[in-house]
């Protein structure tokens, strides 16, 4: 993998899916995932190899080969001399038959990279255009509400989420589940949250809880239901882009972020998306555009990273993201 086209390297890349980048790095690689296709494929192949290696077993065989026969043919082979070649027109036809076999396998390694390197390069092709547009409504909804109010809630600490107010997605956007008495608000997000360039801004499979305190509920959760609605009112990306510059421009839409706005994002049951799952338990906290250097993001040893959802969309927004060492139900989070 480049550097020149990849902030990481493959073995970094193994390294984050085992949990083992420090925070600084681990954030970044999560940041250059969601918007590279290719990277996201080498994830999940690095998934795979590694679940089928967990499930490989070797079996041992029932019946072994008895004491006396095993003997019988080691003293064979002992005793056994190796063939001189007599003859020099037979030497020269042995020669020329290993070559023969040397080049046919040479050429079966050969044509069985190649057969790698193109079947890699299909499923690239075939992952960065798997979600190519929006799936039918039904498959972001979920049908039992009961558990999307629980996967809200697991966004945030059972103290904070348990008094917050909750939101569920239906067929017309966002609705209210349960009434709060905090100021905070959990939901939780889908696919059409991620960057507009994201290769899986289409992702029926993708949920992502967060808990807005009440800065962030009133200057950033209307973005996610504004999205929502335009969405499900069927507009195509390039109409929902000028749909948002539209709503601050005309101050619909609220900016800049409040000050002190942020949002709990600690839960294990979430799918971020494909290539890394539910992530690591974090928090985010946003500003009006900003240069990350303000917050040291994404230099060497920080914990902060530079959020892209934002970034290069119509959102006039500066997201930084810091990871935490537990997740909403207090359990410890993987160590990065």
């Amino acid at each position: 993998m480049s550097t020149n086209r990849h902030p990481i390297e493959q073995e970094e890349l193994m390294a984050y899916l085992d949990g083992e980048l420090p925070p600084d790095r681990a954030t970044e690689a999560l940041s250059h995932l969601e918007l590279c296709s290719e990277c996201q494929t080498l994830a999940a192949d690095f998934r795979g190899v590694s679940r089928e290696l967990m499930a490989w077993e070797v079996e041992s065989p029932e019946v072994g080969i008895p004491s006396e026969i095993d003997a019988a043919l080691g003293e064979r082979l002992r005793k056994r001399k190796p063939a001189k070649v007599s003859s020099p027109r037979l030497e020269k036809r042995v020669m020329t038959s290993r070559w023969i076999w040397a080049g046919a396998l040479a050429i079966v390694c050969v044509a069985v990279g190649l057969k790698l390197t193109l079947t890699g390069r299909n499923r690239n092709e075939d992952r960065s255009t798997a979600y190519p547009s929006m799936a039918s409504i039904e498959q972001y909804l979920m049908s039992d509400r009961n558990a999307e109010i629980a996967l809200a809630r697991s966004a945030a600490p059972q103290s904070i989420s348990s008094d917050a107010k909750i939101l569920v997605l239906g067929w017309r956007g966002y609705e209210t589940a349960r009434e709060g008495k905090n100021g905070f608000v959990c939901v939780v997000e889908r696919s059409w949250m991620s960057p507009f360039n994201s290769a899986e801004f289409w992702n029926p499979k993708v949920r992502v809880p967060g808990c807005f305190n009440p800065a962030a509920a009133r200057s950033i959760l209307p973005l996610t239901i504004k999205r929502t609605e335009l969405v499900l009112a069927g507009l195509s990306k390039g109409q929902m882009i000028d749909s948002i510059k539209a709503g601050f421009d005309n101050k619909e839409l609220p900016a800049p972020p409040e000050p002190g706005a942020m949002c709990y994002m600690m839960s294990r049951a979430g799918h971020l998306n494909d290539a890394v799952g539910h992530y690591v338990p974090h928090l985010m906290f946003y500003f009006p555009l900003t240069d990350k250097s303000s917050w040291g993001a994404d230099l060497p040893d920080s914990p902060v990273t530079l959020n892209p959802q934002f970034q290069g969309g119509p959102e006039p927004i500066t997201e930084f993201v810091i990871p935490v060492g537990k997740w909403s139900d207090g359990t410890a989070a993987p160590v990065m």
